[in-house]
């Protein structure tokens, strides 16, 4: 709870400061949001988790009016498999920090140069942190993500799709297992620039 006050508040500051002048070929965002469920899907099968919370930053240079580059990092907070009172295996919360890069496309609204619906494509690494009971070694992997959102004055919501790829070793066992984590998440952000 006190991760998320934090974010919170890290988030009133910035948009307090977003009124200042910034150039308007670049975007510095700072975004929170709720990822209501992930899937887990393995060679062993699939399991469902816990609804999460994510925060990130991400950063943006346009080309030109419409299509812009950049990069960004999040951090999904640790979170736990449902059902972990029925599988003592699933016990232990895990978590994702992706690093990526992305693309931006906006469509800008004619006479309403700060609001503009978007589209971005982002892809990078993610680091794998968990302290689950069945694994006993992992590895993070590829990070691939799309989002669309809105974007107002300094405000935006964006809905995201994403997928975390992973290796693990489970205990007692030496073979390594490929796993995918892909959740749906919505976010409300600032944006500076």
């Amino acid at each position: 709870m006190k991760k998320i006050l934090a974010v919170l508040a890290v988030m009133c500051l910035v948009s307090a400061l977003s009124f200042a002048r910034a150039r308007e070929d670049q975007e510095f965002i700072i975004k929170t949001g709720v990822q209501p469920q992930g899937d887990w899907s393995d060679d062993v099968g699939d399991e469902n988790t816990n609804p999460g919370v994510s925060a990130g930053i991400e950063y943006f240079k346009y080309l030109n009016n419409i299509v812009a580059i950049g990069g960004g990092i999040n951090y999904d907070l640790p979170r736990k498999f449902k059902g972990t009172d029925d599988d003592p295996l699933l016990k232990g919360k895990m978590s994702f920090i992706p690093f990526y890069a992305a693309v931006k496309v906006r469509m800008p609204l004619q006479g309403l140069e700060n609001n503009y619906p978007f589209a971005t494509a982002k892809l990078g690494y993610s680091t794998f942190m968990n302290d689950v009971t069945f694994i006993r070694t992992s590895s993070g992997g590829l990070y691939a993500g799309i989002s669309a959102g809105y974007c107002i004055g300094a405000l935006f919501v964006e809905a995201a799709y994403s997928i975390n790829t992973l290796s693990y070793k489970e205990s007692g066992d030496p073979k390594s297992y490929d796993a995918t984590y892909s959740t749906i998440a919505v976010y409300l952000g600032v944006k500076i620039g």
